[in-house]
């Protein structure tokens, strides 16, 4: 099974960077058959320029294959990273017909900051660029143009590039984004402007281009990035927030049909937004997984506790029944996650919140029911067990923060006792064996539950009767 799942990446990735290439020798085969002023030399170009763009896509397909495992790994991360490369590429090629300053150099790199790793906005920024710059110098040399605007901008792109890259990464605010790409793109041009100046060059087309060059690279990058963030279902800070909104489509419904789960879910979400930050996870991704890891029980929304009031449609069931449809609130999730293109960072930890464990309420009254032996796995979850850190803090909060809700008299040795035994059950299930999560993760998700306790579960003041 694994070596089945290890081809199918190899082609999906095999895929990703044959339609790069394919995008590339496209753009640049249509340059140079609807441009005319190249004359004679045309053929002689665009075999340099295709010759150019081989070896730098090479060069690149080598460095993510032997550097960047973990982005070809994410194929949808690896799609949106390599199409943003090819976009950046496209615009900068056709824009440079008219004049290199007009080029949006920085392009890529106000696309993939978002959406990816500040490593990888930079490397492709950083190869958009050089392949751009790789094209045209083979055009100047062919013949007899200028080289050097074509270095500065490749200097500045790269400069720009690196800038938006560790700057405007996880950003979750539109407006800090627009504000910090406009300071940057502005200080570049800037830059090069006194570049120009210094070289006594003309200066009024050159600074009309750059402003232009400014303006579009950033309205350009601000519409595309929601767009890539959409087309490829990606996880971002900025979209993370969105989902946690409580007017997102799930959360209403959640919120309306079963609000006893909702409000289990903030509760839930309170403790693994703190254990995410205490062990240096994402707090925005453990705040959505835990909004969305049991909105499949939409499906049976009165058979849950926190939903019913004094009638408890189980006492009428067999406990056979009863667990199958507790168990079952796991695959309703993940289906009703994916109906709503919730990514699957997110609706995988609905069947990795509970993973493979005992349902022991119902296994308890079969026993009880019966002289003979039950079988666990009757009586089991059918999930997976967690896969992620994150997928761990949820399967911990979300029994925690049930746990002591059902005790009377909490306090912070009690609860401490509690959670480390949810822990210590877990561990000695196997619940994390397929988890990179450590004991002293664990150990920190433990006091760190047991800090927030007194934050979340408070006791309030008795005031006066009448007041």
């Amino acid at each position: 099974m694994q070596s089945e799942s290890k081809s199918s990446n190899i082609l999906k990735v095999t895929a990703v960077f044959a339609t790069v290439f394919c995008c590339v020798f496209t753009a640049i085969t249509l340059k140079y058959l609807l441009v005319r002023h190249y004359g004679a030399d045309r053929g002689y170009i665009y075999a340099g320029a295709c010759i150019a763009s081989t070896v730098c896509l090479i060069a690149a397909g080598m460095y993510f294959a032997n550097s960047r495992k973990r982005l070809v790994s994410n194929i949808k991360e690896l799609a949106a990273v390599s199409s943003a490369i090819t976009v950046g590429f496209i615009v900068n090629l056709y824009l440079a017909l008219l004049s290199v300053y007009l080029m949006p150099v920085a392009l890529s790199a106000f696309i993939i900051a978002p959406l990816s790793r500040r490593r990888d906005a930079f490397v492709g920024n950083l190869m958009s660029n050089i392949l751009t710059a790789a094209i045209l110098m083979t055009e100047a040399v062919a013949t007899g143009g200028e080289i050097e605007p074509i270095v500065v901008m490749l200097v500045a792109g790269i400069g720009g590039g690196s800038l938006i890259s560790y700057n405007v990464s996880n950003d979750t605010k539109r407006l800090n984004y627009i504000i910090k790409g406009l300071v940057i793109g502005v200080s570049t041009a800037a830059l090069v402007v006194a570049y120009l100046a210094a070289r006594r060059a003309a200066l009024q087309w050159a600074t009309i281009y750059l402003a232009i060059g400014v303006a579009s690279q950033l309205l350009l990058g601000l519409m595309l990035q929601p767009i890539f963030e959409a087309a490829f279902n990606l996880v971002t800070n900025s979209r993370l927030v969105e989902l946690t909104d409580r007017n997102a489509p799930l959360m209403k419904r959640l919120s309306n049909e079963a609000p006893g789960t909702f409000s289990h879910s903030l509760a839930v979400a309170n403790f693994a937004e703190l254990c995410a930050v205490a062990i240096g996870e994402n707090p925005y991704l453990a705040r959505a997984c835990a909004y969305y890891h049991d909105v499949g029980k939409l499906t049976n929304t009165e058979y849950f506790k926190e939903n019913q009031s004094d009638y408890n449609p189980h006492d009428e069931l067999l406990p056979e029944v009863s667990a199958e449809i507790i168990r079952s609130h796991t695959d309703e999730g993940l289906a009703l996650c994916n109906r709503y293109r919730i990514p699957h960072e997110i609706s995988h930890v609905t069947v990795q919140h509970h993973g493979t464990l005992l349902i022991p309420v119902f296994y308890e009254k079969a026993k009880g029911l019966t002289d003979g032996a039950v079988d666990q796995t009757e009586y089991s979850y059918h999930g997976i067990t967690p896969r992620t850190k994150v997928a761990a803090i949820i399967m911990i909060c979300d029994s925690g923060e049930a746990a002591i809700r059902a005790m009377d008299k909490p306090d912070g040795a009690r609860v401490d006792k509690l959670i480390k035994g949810l822990i210590d059950s877990r561990i000695a299930a196997g619940q994390f064996d397929e988890c990179d999560i450590s004991l002293k993760d664990l150990t920190t998700i433990r006091r760190t539950i047991v800090s927030a306790y007194g934050g979340v579960f408070h006791k309030r003041l008795k005031y006066p009767k009448g007041n």
